[in-house]
């Protein structure tokens, strides 16, 4: 078994019961290490008072991933890039990717896809199940059915949580009796869901459902 795929990996979790925890609490940490220090993933540069610039940071906000924003006036560094590279007004905001590729003025879907939050899917493949809607009770379905081995998918708009997922506190949740924040809820259940194999794609609509075919068909429209 190869440990150093995500499919290894995910195995390893779901085989090894105390490891899969510890493993999984230590990438929990990270992340929030990074968000809470504004450190990792891509970098943001452009004016903050931008509605390109805010919409991607609220973006990345809403699903929980690390960035770093800097101004393109007044940081150094920013200013130190865009001396080597061409950059007109209408490529802002510029985002940097993580594997060294740079983005101009993309939307949520672009900007997705270069931090691989859109998974590739295979075009003959058969979803036992697609939910559409990444809240509580989506992210719920795809971890029941994808723990008990039935192949996944998950699509939603936005971001995990749905509603729940902008709530400072909920005390009323099934499992947490001191109350939990509506990020942490969605984030673990994402992540949960992932652990399983769960396909989850964000940002996309789901255009129509296409109930004549057979099997049915689930027609998409992505968005910015």
């Amino acid at each position: 078994m190869c440990f150093t795929s995500p499919e290894g990996l995910r195995a390893l979790l779901v085989a090894e019961a105390e490891l899969g925890e510890r493993i999984m609490r230590a990438l929990i940490l990270r992340r929030v290490a990074l968000i809470e220090h504004g450190g990792g993933g891509p970098i943001l540069i452009g004016c903050g008072s931008e509605p390109g610039m805010l919409g991607l940071q609220g973006f990345l906000r809403r699903n929980g991933h690390p960035h770093t924003a800097l101004d393109a006036k007044t940081d150094q560094d920013a200013i130190s890039l865009l001396e080597r590279i061409t950059a007109t007004r209408d490529d802002f905001p510029l985002v940097v990717c993580p594997d060294g590729s740079i983005l101009r003025n993309p939307d949520h879907g672009q900007l997705a896809s270069c931090l691989g939050l859109l998974p590739e899917f295979d075009a003959t493949h058969i979803y036992d199940l697609a939910v559409v809607g990444a809240g509580p009770a989506g992210l719920a379905s795809a971890v029941y059915a994808a723990s008990e081995g039935l192949s996944v998918t998950v699509f939603d708009c936005r971001a995990p949580g749905g509603q729940a997922g902008a709530s400072a506190r909920i005390e009323n949740y099934l499992g947490f009796p001191t109350g939990i924040s509506g990020e942490a809820l969605a984030g673990r259940a994402f992540v949960q869901a992932q652990k399983f194999g769960a396909h989850i794609a964000i940002p996309l609509e789901v255009k129509a459902l296409h109930c004549a075919e057979n099997p049915m068909l689930l027609e998409l429209a992505r968005i910015a």
